[in-house]
Formats: structure tokens, sequence, C-alpha cells
């Protein structure tokens, strides 16, 4: 892998954390939960909204300059998962494999080249459309219950 590849995947990655929860731990220990609502790359500053400090101080809003990162973890696990969601499709369509394929850096799914489907849902029209509409409530719902446990 390519370190252009490497930093695709990082961005990708922070891409995928925008409005989810975080925490970004700093260099010195100190933390910020809030939700992601931005970041810039190379520099990886963040902007987080409705942030709380380590001590419990609410924050509206704060920006966290990339050198005074140490960490930046995930408080929720996203409920689309684009490999998962393949074989949903394989299996449920019954489909050739060539015909499905996995974009890791936008997060999707896209069948027969023409149809996308991501975290927000399915983009296309039609009766595939509709059937990947019905596959992909199916899936959240199952990935609902798998997180809540």
């Amino acid at each position: 892998m390519s370190v252009v590849d490497a930093s695709r995947r990082l961005v990708s990655e922070l891409a995928s954390m925008i409005d989810k929860k975080i925490r970004v731990i700093l260099s010195d220990g100190k933390y910020y939960d809030g939700i992601l609502i931005g970041f810039d790359h190379p520099g990886l500053n963040i902007l987080l909204r409705n942030a709380v400090d380590d001590k419990g101080n609410r924050v509206p809003r704060v920006v966290i300059k990339g050198e005074r990162i140490s960490e930046i973890v995930i408080m929720e696990e996203p409920l689309f998962n684009p490999e998962e969601f393949k074989e949903w499709v394989l299996r449920e369509m019954k489909i050739p494999e060539h015909m499905v394929r996995v974009i890791p850096e936008a997060r999707v799914v896209e069948v027969q080249g023409r149809y996308r489907v991501g975290e927000d849902g399915v983009l296309g029209s039609g009766p595939i459309a509709e059937t990947l509409h019905s596959i992909y409530k199916k899936y959240i719902e199952y990935r609902r219950k798998m997180i809540q446990g």
C-alpha cells in the first residue's frame, strides 16, 4: 500500500466519523467528547460540536489543533458496513459477485455499476433500486439489533 493510499484511507475514515460522537485525546492526556462536524487535511485540525471536556465542562464548539492530538476514538459503531452489506446484496439478489463492489474510500457499495448504497441509503431509481432499498432497510434493522445487543 502506498503512502497516498494510506492517507486516503485515513481521510475516508475520518469522513465516516462526521456527525458521530468521538473522543479526542490530547498529547497532555486531556480529552474532549463531542460530535465531529469537520476536520482539515493534512493538518488534522478537528471541529467538535456539543463537546464536553475531561472536567465535565460543556463547550458548544471547539477547534482542536491537529498537532495537539494524540488519539481520535469513535464512541459509536457505524450502522453501515460496506463489506457486510455487499454480502447481503449477493445473498439476497443472487447476482454474480463481479456486479457488486465496495468503494472503500466512499464507504459505499456499487451494484451493477449504476446503483450506490451507503450510510444515507440508496442512490438510483427503478426496480433494482427499490430492491436494494428493501435489502438496505432489513440490513439496518439487523445492525441496530446487533449494536444494541
